[in-house]
């Protein structure tokens, strides 16, 4: 370029210029332009003259008119760079409009064709590109949304400057931030862009809501732990540099000493809180917060109509529309028809519901392949096989791919034909789809989804087998696998998997393990990430091919074909904006392929309330008229808990009957049935059973206010309050201290006997092991509370005399810790010093504080008060003790230092050394490694 003339310089230069105005790639890529630009002016001084001096006046007017021509080109690209970057001018159409207009008439006078028609399209474009920007989409809101974009800009990893079409659409078209509307649902494909939307509107209410002394906050729900992980380090990422703070609540259903505090804090209160649909039931019902709540967030709010949460979900809806009838509701999901149903159900007026709906419209996130596959023989090797990809469905952009195709060569993972082709007839299909993952990972990550554990860890070993190791371990994976043999052990296989780029993902790792298998794969780090159907629940990070061993999921005890919601809502992660050209969707054709396409061809319909389902079934069996005796089944349990909490606040008979119809009818189910006239028997019936069943509670004195304080339904109190006081020896104050209770000889055995007799802890029974009783389950609490690695419990209660492998006794220890004990367990210890008969009143606050904080050891697995801290804030189990000691120090005994925010700032205050004086002696982690893991699962690595 030093050598070219200076009109094609600048051209270059130029082109250089759009190039990086078109890929966006971060802050730097942008202000790099207006560098480029600078020089071009400076370089202007030497060269211009030289190029002016041809020895014709023609050529020289020529010339003149081109670069007349090239120097409108470039101030209107340093305009438009500047406006992606800082949207401050009011007047940058006009800009705009001026140059490329001025350099389109320099070029046209020049006789430049070419020159001419490509200020004309870039013309064009520069404009379009300022709509699709997000200073314009949001310039009219406030200063916290300006900010916001602000940050969004200069952010160092995935910056943004534009919105997609559905984006731009919902807040410049739809009124996504219309005042008037308090209820919104937004239907849009996976992928769409739906979290940057909430964003907008949880930014919106936090301003409607400003109040100086009661500031409104807002509840993003989530319905998984890891999920709620996942939205808590986005939020933090993109709103802590604009003065949030966002929290995040524990997945046990109980709130602890330190939770109170958080949702207590007047002096750093919390503006978004992270919660799931359980833990946020019992914040409102108990109004733990006394703030107003602006906004209810609900994400994945399809699981309205699940079995397993569904009526949870929907009374919980229910129960906020009642206790803070200024809560305005946003619930996201994908692929919903008729929505404006459940918008118009969370409105306070009819007219106050919106439905934004982009599902059906033209416009898909990403280009999308979805078809079956198969092992076929091939007889170019001995026992030989190779997988073919039969499409089903592509989109308008992909028709070209339509057809069946070869995937990859002959055996592409080690097994012989037998294991997947026998007599004809397709078998293996685990295996098949972990070499679809394998052969389709060198267009990037590629997910293998397994209906359970065991054939997940199967998997993950025959792809690491069948894909190369790392040339060079990438330092993220390296970190990862430090991370592993510290908290694991040195052989856990899933470190030897990791040199692959070979992950796995599913309830028997803990929720850390899990978050770093996504940290990996967003990073680009994983090539294949075997999972179970669970990791549905909101990918947000890179997919290329997702490959489904079968279309069955595991419910309860049975297995369940999935909902055709369910299936497109993991296929729409295939092939994400910005990742993938065209996503790659397959299915095991197995032993029944005309069945596998009548499912990919099915519709997701409107969204049904799980409410109404039951009833249908009951109506369906000729039940409709012993709905009374049916209510005490545990599928209606969470009806009986929603029952019990309009009891715990009237605690009068006749104002509870007066009010049952009023409090159905915040539920979109009966309001479903009550507004179809064919319907209203079943309206008619569930409020009949609702009186009766009212009347019954006032035979259960106390039981509605601690089913409110617990969690438990009514009946379940009651069995809680037999056992206790059916234990042979009761239990007194000094036996609930945490170095009792937890000790050798300590009463968790006692309690773990009455949490086995509770319908709502049967989970309980899940864990197994080697002779399992209450004794049992108790000697594995003391052990995880006490720092015993869960390599060392697993040896101890799973491995049953080293008849299993390492990987298959831990991934039991983790399910009987992280699904079980963590969750059952807490809940318990929690519920069961509520109905103890302790008078927490008369105690000091120490002891109190102390009793509240058991159920928070339990789930964090530490022994004491300052290591529950910093395991609340994300700190690694294994070094949580001795960072508490720490912290402890800097802090001195005074009860100020239980605190969630000052526990956060002083993990954020840690150097690498600080961290090393804390680091255990025999950890592969070193202190640099501990606070670079403590970012990531923090939120704090932005």
């Amino acid at each position: 370029m030093a050598d070219a003339a200076w009109d094609r310089r600048l051209l270059y230069r130029l082109f250089e210029c759009w190039v990086r105005l078109f890929r966006k790639d971060g802050w730097d890529d942008l202000d790099r332009i207006r560098e480029i630009i600078a020089g071009l002016r400076e370089d202007q001084k030497t060269h211009e003259k030289a190029c002016l001096s041809n020895g014709s006046a023609a050529e020289d007017r020529a010339i003149a008119l081109r670069l007349i021509g090239l120097y409108h080109w470039a101030k209107a690209t340093e305009i438009l760079a500047e406006y992606m970057l800082q949207g401050q001018s009011r007047t940058v159409f006009g800009d705009l409009d001026k140059h490329f207009e001025s350099g389109i008439e320099a070029a046209t006078a020049s006789g430049d064709a070419r020159h001419e028609v490509i200020l004309r399209w870039l013309h064009a474009a520069s404009r379009i590109m300022v709509t699709n920007s997000l200073w314009w989409g949001t310039r009219t809101v406030n200063s916290r949304v300006s900010a916001f974009v602000r940050a969004l800009t200069k952010r160092e990893h995935q910056a943004m400057f534009e919105l997609l079409p559905p984006q731009r659409a919902a807040l410049l078209e739809q009124g996504l931030l219309d005042q008037a509307k308090t209820a919104i649902v937004i239907d849009m494909p996976t992928s769409g862009g739906k979290t940057l939307l909430a964003q907008f509107r949880i930014l919106q209410a936090l301003n409607q809501f400003d109040v100086p002394d009661a500031p409104g906050w807002v509840a993003y729900v989530a319905p998984t732990r890891a999920l709620s992980a996942q939205i808590t380090r986005r939020l933090r990422r993109d709103f802590e540099p604009i003065g949030l703070r966002v929290e995040q609540l524990s997945g046990a259903i109980e709130v602890d000493a330190f939770e109170e505090e958080l949702l207590t804090d007047q002096e750093k209160p919390f503006d978004v809180l992270v919660a799931t649909p359980e833990k946020l039931s019992l914040v409102i019902r108990n109004k733990n917060v006394s703030r107003p709540l602006a906004l209810v967030v609900m994400d994945e709010a399809h699981n309205l109509e699940t079995e397993a949460r569904g009526l949870r979900i929907e009374f919980l809806l229910a129960t906020i529309k009642r206790d803070c009838p200024q809560a305005n509701f946003l619930l996201l999901m994908p692929y919903v028809e008729s929505s404006e149903t459940v918008a118009r159900w969370l409105a306070q007026d009819v007219n106050a519901g919106k439905a934004i709906s982009f599902s059906t419209t033209a416009w898909k996130p990403n280009e999308r392949i979805v078809g079956l596959y198969r092992a076929v023989a091939d007889d170019s090797e001995r026992a030989g096989w190779r997988l073919e990809y039969e499409t089903l469905t592509v989109t308008e952009r992909a028709i070209k791919l339509r057809g069946t195709h070869r995937a990859g060569d002959c055996r592409p993972i080690d097994v012989p034909k037998n294991k997947v082709l026998a007599g004809g007839q397709q078998k293996g299909f685990g295996l098949q789809t972990a070499a679809m993952a394998s052969v389709m990972s060198a267009r990037g990550t590629s997910i293998a989804v397994a209906n359970n554990i065991k054939t997940v860890w199967n998997m993950a070993r025959h792809a690491a087998k069948s894909v190369p190791k790392f040339a060079v371990i990438p330092d993220d994976v390296r970190l990862v696998q430090d991370f592993l043999k510290t908290e694991v052990s040195q052989g856990f296989e899933l470190i030897a998997m990791l040199d692959h780029g070979v992950g796995v993902h599913h309830a028997g790792l803990s929720d850390e393990i899990r978050t770093l298998m996504e940290w990996l794969a967003e990073s680009g780090h994983l090539r294949v990430l075997c999972a179970t159907s669970t990791i549905a629940q909101g990918i947000n990070f890179p997919v290329s091919s997702i490959f489904l061993a079968s279309r069955f999921v595991p419910q309860g005890r049975q297995s369940v074909e999935m909902s055709p919601r369910e299936f497109w809502n993991l296929a729409g992660r295939a092939g994400r904006i910005g990742h993938d050209s065209v996503g790659v969707v397959g299915l095991a054709e197995g032993k029944d392929r005309h069945a596998i396409i009548d499912f990919v061809r099915r519709n997701t319909g409107a969204l049904a309330s799980r409410l109404v389902a039951l009833l249908d079934d009951l109506a369906a069996q000729g039940q409709l008229n012993d709905l009374d005796a049916v209510l005490w089944q545990d599928q209606w349990e969470d009806f009986r808990c929603y029952v019990a909490h309009l009891w715990a606040e009237k605690k009068n008979l006749d104002a509870v009957l007066a009010e049952s119809e009023q409090l159905l009818r915040q539920t979109y189910g009966y309001t479903t049935l009550r507004n179809d006239p064919t319907q209203r028997d079943k309206a008619d019936a569930l409020l009949n059973a609702t009186k009766t069943y009212a009347s019954k509670l006032a035979d259960m004195p106390g039981a509605a206010e601690l089913a409110d304080l617990t969690g438990f339904s009514p009946e379940g109190v009651q069995k809680a309050m037999s056992g206790m006081r059916n234990l042979e020896e009761q239990l007194r104050p000094d036996d609930w201290a945490p170095e009792s209770l937890f000790g050798d000889a300590g009463r968790m055995a006692d309690l773990f006997g009455v949490m086995l007799k509770v319908p709502q802890l049967k989970q309980l029974e899940e864990v197994g092991g080697d002779g399992f009783d209450h004794a049992h389950l108790s000697n594995i609490t003391r052990d995880w509370v006490n720092g015993v690695r869960i390599e060392d419990i697993a040896k101890t209660y799973f491995a049953r005399d080293n008849e299993r492998s390492e990987t298959e006794a831990f991934t039991d220890a983790c399910k009987a810790i992280y699904r079980a004990i963590v969750n059952n367990g807490t809940w318990g210890v929690s519920a069961l010093s509520r109905v103890s008969g302790m008078d927490f009143e008369r105690m000091t606050e120490a002891d109190r504080r102390r009793i509240n904080a058991l159920p928070a050891m339990i789930y964090h697995g530490v022994r004491t008060e300052d290591a529950v801290l910093m395991r609340m804030n994300s700190a690694p189990r294994s070094v949580a003790e001795r960072l508490g000691l720490l912290y402890r120090d800097v802090f001195g005994s005074d009860d100020a230092r239980y605190s969630v925010g000052k526990a956060r700032d002083f993990l954020k205050n840690m150097s690498p050394g600080d961290w090393s004086r804390a680091r255990p002696e025999q950890a592969a982690l070193s202190g640099s490694g501990y606070k670079k893991l403590w970012e990531v699962l923090a939120g704090e690595d932005s």
